[in-house]
């Protein structure tokens, strides 16, 4: 990548996109939970909540967490479903290191961290109840290939989710949302992190990213049935979830 040349979500290769993420998260990994809750307003904490009492609902008892991060679905998810297996699983050592640390103090023992390239995971198939992203399929190389991969490793009549940021389609509301992620997150990022450049890259990849109705007809189109969505503060979040025949 040329440092003259600014990487977006719209122009990058998928090598280009996967070393840029990959950097991002591995600068932002001590402070990702804290801006969460300052550029979501704590709201992201209520759409997952939705998340995990769905997918508590199911009954799982092998979960795996894709792009855990920091490990807050994954801690979440234990907290929940103390019978189940949790694996979280990231491609940034930073991030999953700080999992671990969380993991640690709380003492939590069905959780196991596990470094993976969501793009291609070294799991086998029909290894797990359900499949979670959370707020890290934007951020993929290929939409397509992670949903394969997360859809390969869930057993026959799993479970794969995903939770995340979506341009609201509202043409009054549109507008207000790209005001506040084009300028004001990446002020905000700058202020408390020093990292505007970091959160400028969140906003593009929000902006580049598939509405609710293509996500759906793409977790159509890898194979999964019986998609549902749960739309949150006017569309600029959502949950999507699919069920493997």
């Amino acid at each position: 990548m040329s440092s003259d040349t600014p990487i977006t979500a719209h122009t990058a290769t998928a090598a280009q996109k996967e070393e840029h993420v990959y950097e991002v998260f591995e600068s932002i990994s001590e402070d990702y939970d804290k801006m969460n809750d300052v550029i979501s307003f704590g709201m992201h904490r209520f759409w997952k909540r939705s998340l995990i009492e769905d997918l508590t609902a199911h009954r799982c008892d092998s979960i795996l967490d894709v792009a855990s991060g920091t490990g807050d679905i994954a801690i979440w998810i234990a907290r929940e479903n103390p019978q189940a297996h949790i694996v979280a699983s990231d491609f940034s050592g930073q991030m999953l290191s700080v999992a671990q640390r969380r993991i640690d103090e709380e003492g939590l023992t069905n959780i196991e961290v596990s470094l993976q390239n969501a793009m291609e995971m070294s799991f086998d198939d029909d290894t797990f109840d359900a499949s979670v992203v959370s707020f890290g399929l934007r951020n993929m190389p290929s939409y397509e290939q992670v949903l394969r991969e997360m859809m390969r490793v869930v057993k026959s009549g799993g479970y794969v989710y995903c939770l995340d940021s979506s341009f609201p389609t509202n043409r009054f509301i549109r507008p207000f949302f790209k005001l506040y992620f084009k300028y004001l997150m990446p002020l905000m990022g700058r202020l408390f992190v020093d990292a505007r450049a970091e959160y400028t890259w969140l906003y593009d990849s929000t902006e580049a990213f598939l509405t609710k109705r293509e996500l759906a007809d793409l977790m159509r189109a890898v194979g999964l049935e019986d998609i549902s969505i749960k739309s949150h503060l006017f569309g600029s979040a959502a949950r999507h979830r699919g069920r493997k025949p």
